[in-house]
Parts: structure tokens; C-alpha cells; sequence
């Protein structure tokens, strides 16, 4: 796009704790709309359910608590049940993405004024996604880089009728 004489905009777009938040219940119904079932999802169903969390400090224990969100950290399925959990994500952008894990890149060929516009409105249905499925950006960590043009348009996330 730049050999042509293009700008781009990247919007890079971070989840706060995603993993921590998925909600189980919406996440098997994902799972399950996603064709697994059987054996698998009950084997599933069993991986995330009856989990129970405490807190250490200076080797002074909490009460336990049951876990009804979030995935287990460092396991292999973790990840792979969080990748489910997002995947249809695309269905609601127009623009091309990226995501590896928690982070997302939105994309879009700069030439026009109407090209900002056409990325930012990838950037309103992301957030009505993300406010259905519970999952936050962290504004903290959400950053645009504008490359080959001056246009500086001023991208903005809503969520919880806040803007990031």
C-alpha cells in the first residue's frame, strides 16, 4: 500500500485481563457453536467447572471461593478455548484484523478522509462486541500508529459510554 502511494492506519486494540473474565457459561455456548460437543465438551464443561481460588500473602491463607470466570492459566486449552471464544469477532468488522491471544490489530489503506471514517466504524461494533461478551479494552494499551500521511484522525473506542 505504501509502494502505491497509500497511507495505513493500525489500530492496535488490548483486552484487560481477557483471561480472567471470559465468562464460562457464554464461553460452552460458544464451544458448542462452534460444532464440539459429546465427549468433548463435557470433558470441556469438567476442565473449567467446580475450580476453587484462593489468595496467599505472607503465607496466610483466604477463604476459598469458586472460580466462574476466566480460563486456567498456563494450560494448552487456555488459550485455545479463549481463541473460540473470539473468533467471530471478524464477523462484525469490514476492515482487516489480526489477533494473536488477548491483542488485535484493525487495519485499512489511508487515502481519504472516508477511509478513517470506514476504520473507525469497525471500531463501534468491536466495542458493542466486546460490551456483549464481557470482555474490556485496556486503554492503557490501545494505540494507533498513523504511517506514510499526515492525516492525524482521532480514532476512539466507546464502552460503558466512556471513551478511550
Amino acid at each position: 500500500m505504501l509502494d502505491e502511494g497509500h497511507g495505513i492506519d493500525i489500530i492496535y486494540l488490548d483486552y484487560r485481563k481477557a483471561f480472567d473474565t471470559v465468562p464460562h457459561k457464554s464461553l460452552l455456548a460458544k464451544v458448542q457453536q462452534a460444532g464440539i460437543g459429546g465427549k468433548v465438551l463435557n470433558w470441556i464443561k469438567a476442565f473449567l467447572s467446580d475450580r476453587d481460588m484462593r489468595v496467599v500473602v505472607n503465607k496466610q491463607f483466604s477463604a476459598c471461593t469458586l472460580v466462574i470466570s476466566g480460563e486456567p492459566q498456563s494450560s494448552v486449552l487456555g488459550p485455545l478455548l479463549f481463541l473460540i471464544y473470539v473468533n467471530d469477532l471478524l464477523d462484525w468488522i469490514v476492515n482487516d484484523m489480526r489477533m494473536f491471544a488477548d491483542n488485535r490489530k484493525l487495519w485499512s489503506k489511508i487515502s481519504r478522509l472516508s477511509d478513517c471514517v470506514r476504520l473507525q466504524a469497525d471500531l463501534d461494533p468491536l466495542s458493542i462486541w466486546s460490551d456483549k461478551f464481557l470482555l474490556s479494552f485496556n486503554p492503557d494499551e490501545c494505540k494507533v500508529m498513523h504511517v506514510g500521511h499526515s492525516n492525524r484522525f482521532h480514532y476512539s473506542l466507546q464502552q460503558d459510554n466512556t471513551s478511550h
